[in-house]
C-alpha cells in the first residue's frame, strides 16, 4: 500500500484504466463485444495497424478496442487507427483482481496481443473464460529465450494458454518449439510490420510534408533516422562535407529518443542553421526532429539515408522503411536486430557498410545519382516481403465465435 501513492502519480494517465476501473460509458457505446488488441508503444501499433486494416477490408464491422502501455503508443493509435477501432484504453496490470475487474466489464470477443506482449496471468483468465486469443507478429530474442529456459514449465503452460502463436520466422518458430510448445499451436506468417510500411506509404502525402517542414522543391534531403548518442557528431559531420559540394542538401536528424532533440539541436546551431520540427523555421539546414511517429514519412523525401543505431552497439534500427521508398541506404557496422534485410539490400547495391563520417559524406553524394533501377529494386524488395496482415486475419477470423 505504501507504494500506492507513486504508481497514482507515475501512472496518472489513464490510471484508472491501468487498475483495471475503465470509463464504462466507452464500453456501454460498443456495438458488440469487442475484439481487444494490445500493442505496448508506438511500434506495436504500428504493427496492429495493418491486421485490423485487413480486418475492416474484409468486412469486420464490429468492435474492435486498441490498448497501449505508453502516452506516445496512444498518440500513435489515434494517429493510424483513426475510424479503424472504437476507442482506447491504457492496459491493466497483471495482477488477479485488476484483470478479472477489467475483464467483466469489458467481455472481449477475442484478445490480441503483439510482438512479445506475454502476459501470464491475463492469458490464463482469459482461457478460464473461453476467450480466444492470439499473439501476432511474435517474436523472441536468444535473450528472452535463455530466460524462459529457466522456467520451461512455466512458460510452455502459460504460452500454451494461446489460441494461436503466429510468429516472424523460423527462427521464432525453433524457440517456441524448444519450450515443448504444441506444433500445432504455431504458425509462421512472415513480419507483419512489412504490410504496416506498404500500407502507410500510400497515406504519405510528401508534398503537404514539404509544406509543412518548409522544404523547396530544388532542396536535397538526407534524413538520418533514429540516432544514439555519438552518431549525432559523425552525421552532422558527413552533411558538413556534402553541404560545402552541394549547397541545396538539407539534412533532417531524427534521434531516436526525442528528449534528446533539443540537445541534438544545440549540437547542430555550433555549424548550421537549425531548428525543431516543433518549431520550424524558413531557411533551415539542419531539421531535428523532435516528435514521435513520423520518420517513416520523413523518409519520402530523403535523397539519401543513414539508419542509426548502427554506427554504435545498438543493434540497428529498420532499414525496410527507407527501403520501402527507394532511397539508398547508409549504416554502420552493427545491424544485429536487421542482419537479414540489410545483407539483401546491400547485396542488391542498394545500402553499404560505413564507418564514419567520409563513408557517410561519400554514401549521399553518391546518393544524389543513383540509379532509378536500383531504387526500384529496393521497393520490389519490401513489397516482396509482404502478406503476413492477411495471413493473421484469416487465422484470427476462422477462431471467432
Amino acid at each position: 500500500m505504501g507504494l500506492y501513492p507513486y504508481l497514482r502519480f507515475r501512472y496518472r494517465e489513464g490510471f484508472g484504466d491501468r487498475i483495471g476501473k475503465p470509463d464504462l460509458e466507452q464500453f456501454e457505446k460498443l456495438k458488440s463485444r469487442p475484439i481487444w488488441v494490445h500493442g505496448v508503444s508506438v511500434g506495436e501499433v504500428q504493427a496492429a495497424f495493418p491486421l485490423i486494416l485487413q480486418a475492416r477490408r474484409y468486412g469486420y464491422d464490429e468492435s474492435i478496442l486498441i490498448s497501449t502501455v505508453t502516452s506516445t503508443g496512444k498518440s500513435m493509435a489515434e494517429k493510424l487507427l483513426s475510424g479503424l477501432v472504437d476507442g482506447h484504453f491504457y492496459y491493466p496490470w497483471d495482477v488477479p483482481w485488476v484483470i478479472r475487474r477489467l475483464l467483466d466489464c469489458l467481455k472481449p470477443k477475442a484478445y490480441i496481443g503483439l510482438e512479445t506482449e506475454i502476459w501470464p496471468f491475463l492469458l490464463h483468465e482469459l482461457k478460464k473464460r473461453d476467450v480466444p486469443s492470439f499473439l501476432v507478429n511474435g517474436r523472441f530474442s536468444d535473450r528472452s529465450f535463455k530466460k524462459a529456459c529457466r522456467a520451461v514449465d512455466f512458460w510452455r503452460e502459460t504460452l500454451e494458454c494461446f489460441s494461436k502463436i503466429l510468429v516472424r520466422s523460423t527462427s521464432d518458430a525453433d524457440k517456441l518449439f524448444r519450450l515443448g510448445v504444441d506444433t500445432g499451436r504455431v504458425r509462421i506468417i512472415g513480419d507483419i510490420k512489412i504490410d504496416a510500411l506498404l500500407f502507410r506509404k500510400g497515406y504519405v502525402d510528401s508534398k503537404e510534408l514539404k509544406k509543412r517542414l518548409n522544404v523547396n522543391e530544388s532542396d536535397i534531403c538526407f534524413v538520418a533516422g533514429s540516432t544514439h548518442e555519438g552518431e549525432e557528431t559523425v552525421v552532422l559531420e558527413a552533411f558538413g562535407m556534402v553541404k560545402g559540394e552541394v549547397p541545396s542538401s538539407k539534412l533532417i536528424l531524427v534521434p531516436r529518443h526525442p528528449e534528446r532533440a533539443r540537445g541534438v539541436c544545440a549540437l547542430a546551431c555550433n555549424k548550421f542553421a537549425a531548428c525543431l520540427s516543433s518549431e520550424v523555421k524558413p531557411n533551415w539546414d539542419v531539421l531535428i526532429v523532435d516528435e514521435v511517429g513520423v520518420l517513416f514519412e520523413l523518409y519520402s523525401l530523403a535523397a539519401g539515408a543513414f539508419v542509426g543505431g548502427s554506427l554504435v552497439p545498438k543493434g540497428g534500427q529498420n532499414v525496410l522503411e527507407p527501403a520501402c521508398f527507394g532511397v539508398p541506404i547508409a549504416f554502420g557496422p552493427h545491424m544485429e536486430d536487421f542482419s537479414l534485410p540489410a545483407v539483401e539490400l546491400e547485396r542488391l547495391g542498394v545500402a553499404r557498410v560505413i564507418r564514419g563520417e567520409k563513408d557517410l559524406a561519400q554514401a549521399w553524394l553518391n546518393a544524389i545519382k543513383f540509379d532509378a533501377g536500383l531504387r526500384e529494386k529496393a521497393v520490389q524488395y519490401v513489397e516482396s516481403l509482404g502478406g503476413a496482415s492477411k495471413l493473421a486475419w484469416e487465422e484470427i477470423a476462422s477462431h471467432l465465435k
